[in-house]
């Protein structure tokens, strides 16, 4: 990979990171031969190497599933290590399990300290309030009632929203804290209808992040949906959501680059829908279903398009299919 391309911050601290794990493992092996100290309880070697493969399944080859695999089986037998439940919280976010993140995220928490500047225990802090959001929006996504949604994801993104505060109240150019307040502010990409918040501090937010990194791929994707949904303009989404797809396929982007690839095949698919291009959004909508196969709203985009292009029963079944997977899916335009 071009080693000139831009960085995020996120993917900044992570190397940060992983520079001083490495001087530390160095200097407890040095400890370790002249006798000094004795075997940390919460590092054997199986578990260094575990940790070592999962954070290059994690941060380079961006498969939480991997990690699964190479952690699940260690936590258990080492409760106190902060990075393991870290790696672990993350993961799991990227697989849409936020109640298993968050647990993993709060061990993280207790195990770092409460003072100094740790960046694992700012991370956890980040990654905590993300999972919370995602847990609001499935809340919703999944009610059983409009007030049991209601209860359930007021509740989540409040703690969300303090996470990310303590976030910035440690590090105030912290985008990636910034970008999850503006998804808050203007509900996107999976926050519930009911929590609009203020659209203005939304697009100053993401203005902001853009200012501090110019190439970051979430805060364009933020940016595109605020053109498309709230400043009504198409073009100028098709345009940012095109340079979405150009900085992930770079490279740029760390871990989010998970979500964000499904994302802005969903969102390519939705302006396609307003272009009435539909075999274009048909297109997208089964990228964004080989990524997410339960994507009810995808099946339900997919149908709408089908049945305009004169396919009737084929697009009833994946409404039909969608209203299976999510009886409260979108109901989009049909003919």
């Amino acid at each position: 990979m071009d080693g000139s391309r831009p960085t995020t911050s996120t993917e900044r601290r992570t190397a940060r990171r992983r520079s001083a794990i490495l001087i530390i493992v160095a200097a407890l092996a040095a400890a370790l031969a002249a006798g000094i100290v004795p075997v940390a309880a919460h590092h054997t070697k199986l578990h260094q190497e575990a940790v070592q493969a999962a954070r290059i399944a994690l941060f380079e080859k961006k498969d939480p599933q991997q990690v699964t695999r190479l952690l699940e089986g260690l936590w258990a037998e080492q409760p106190s290590d902060s990075e393991t439940p870290y790696l672990l919280g993350v993961a799991h976010f990227l697989l849409y399990e936020p109640d298993r993140a968050l647990t993993l995220f709060d061990q993280c928490l207790a195990n770092e300290p409460q003072s100094g500047e740790s960046p694992q225990r700012l991370d956890c802090l980040y990654w905590s309030g993300r999972a919370s959001a995602l847990k609001a929006a499935l809340a919703w996504y999944y009610r059983e009632s409009i007030v049991a949604g209601l209860v359930k994801s007021r509740r989540a993104i409040m703690a969300a929203l303090d996470r990310y505060e303590q976030v910035l109240a440690k590090a105030p150019e912290h985008v990636g804290a910034m970008l999850s307040q503006a998804e808050y502010y203007m509900a996107a990409p999976y926050l519930p209808p009911i929590a609009y918040g203020d659209v203005d501090k939304a697009r100053a937010l993401v203005a902001r992040a853009l200012v501090l990194e110019a190439d970051n791929p979430h805060a364009w994707y933020l940016q595109a949906r605020l053109d498309l949904y709230h400043n009504g303009r198409r073009d100028r989404a098709r345009t940012g959501f095109a340079r979405v797809r150009q900085l992930l396929d770079r490279g740029v982007g760390g871990v989010n680059v998970v979500l964000l690839r499904r994302w802005v095949d969903f969102a390519q698919a939705e302006v396609a829908f307003l272009d009435q291009d539909y075999a274009a959004t048909i297109a997208y909508a089964d990228a964004y279903l080989r990524q997410v196969p339960d994507g009810a709203e995808g099946y339900a985009l997919k149908g709408a398009s089908l049945k305009f292009l004169g396919q009737e029963a084929a697009g009833e079944a994946q409404i039909k299919k969608a209203r299976e997977l999510n009886p409260r899916v979108r109901r989009y335009r049909e003919p």
